[in-house]
């Protein structure tokens, strides 16, 4: 069943002779359809916009066109495509004050600069989103609203990220997106989940916040499945594997990431996956194919860029060598986790800061 947000756009495509605002429909139709997964409606939508304006684009239908076709890429895990795209769609509507694109375009900068640790640039483009949408753009104030929840609960500040996650629900249900409501859920799940695995791994009480992670993951996987969302599915498998290795249901979660098609996954991903099936694989007492993943991990570790990914996967190699036997390799692998959890703590305080700076009061009424 198609959304509230979806009827909306299509009724706004079919009910005007302004030939932008058609497009801009249109275009919003077919991010829409990206970001649950529907790629080849998208690149319909996309197609019949080229299709109308050739090559006299109008510079607003060129920033809206350029934002959905950023976005498809982006939900194709193409991840530099994506922000090359939406970068050119940003600037264009920059240099040519296009208001109605401005505020999501840099919303959507700020959601791919804060996945690729750009922080400074995320800082910029989230204050430009949420002052210079009006109260009613709630496709750019959702996205930037999420951006900031997420980043907060990054920073470990869950209190303070909760009143920008009910932001984001709260625009996002204005207007029957439940692709934003998706996303919401799943990454209040994934960022306790992943504060929670730190503990686990360095040690630590996490009975509580497990719990509260399992159950948050569930509604997430749980709604994805009443709406048929299937965005970027090897998230939600990372998740669901991850919460069975908390909860120590080893079985459950190699049963869960042998479904992860492991080229669809970003490269810096692959090693922690790769130390979690190692763990879950010497939990049932099979070692020799634990170290086997346990060094494909290695091997990759470079690609991982986030100091609490480094902290994490070395930390849980440095379990998995203990029980192989591996001791002295233990202890090197517990020393590099110890040094890169500092070296995050020391990160989510600069980000904290960063963040109670932004000014995010609205510049721009309606």
């Amino acid at each position: 069943m198609d959304s509230r947000l979806l009827a909306t756009l299509n009724a706004q495509a079919g009910s005007t002779r302004d030939p932008v605002i058609w497009a801009r429909a249109v275009c919003r139709a077919a991010s829409h359809f990206a970001r649950h997964g529907r790629t080849d409606d998208a690149l319909i939508s996309i197609g019949v916009v080229r299709a109308q304006f050739k090559t006299e684009l109008h510079h607003e239908v060129a920033s809206w066109l350029m934002l959905a076709e950023g976005v498809l890429h982006y939900f194709k895990a193409q991840t530099r495509q994506a922000y090359d795209r939406i970068r050119r769609a940003y600037g264009l509507a920059v240099a040519l004050r296009t208001e109605s694109a401005l505020p999501s375009c840099a919303a959507w900068m700020a959601h791919i600069e804060f996945f690729d640790s750009k922080y400074d640039e995320m800082a910029k483009h989230l204050e430009e989103a949420l002052t210079l949408a009006t109260p009613d753009d709630h496709q750019a104030r959702a996205r930037a609203s999420l951006v900031l929840a997420m980043s907060y609960h990054l920073a470990d500040e869950y209190q303070l990220a909760r009143p920008w996650y009910e932001r984001a629900r709260l625009h996002a249900a204005a207007e029957g997106d439940e692709a934003t409501l998706s996303a919401m859920l799943h990454d209040v799940a994934a960022y306790r989940a992943s504060n929670v695995r730190l503990v686990d791994t360095f040690g630590g009480d996490i009975e509580k916040e497990a719990h509260r992670a399992s159950m948050e993951t569930s509604s997430s996987v749980n709604f994805d499945f009443a709406i048929g969302h299937q965005g970027l599915d090897f998230l939600t498998l990372m998740l669901q594997g991850l919460i069975f290795t908390i909860n120590r249901k080893f079985s459950d979660a190699l049963r869960v990431f042998d479904q992860i098609n492991f080229e669809s996954v970003p490269e810096k991903m692959r090693p922690s996956i790769n130390v979690d099936r190692a763990w879950c694989l010497v939990n049932t007492d099979r070692r020799d194919r634990a170290w086997e993943l346990a060094e494909a991990a290695l091997i990759d570790i470079g690609t991982i860029v986030e100091d609490d990914e480094i902290a994490y996967a070395y930390s849980r190699l440095s379990q998995v060598a203990a029980e192989c036997g591996r001791l002295s390799e233990s202890v090197d692998f517990r020393d590099h986790a110890e040094r890169a959890l500092e070296r995050h703590r020391a990160f989510q305080e600069r980000l904290l800061a960063k963040l109670n700076g932004l000014n995010t009061e609205n510049k721009n009424p309606a």
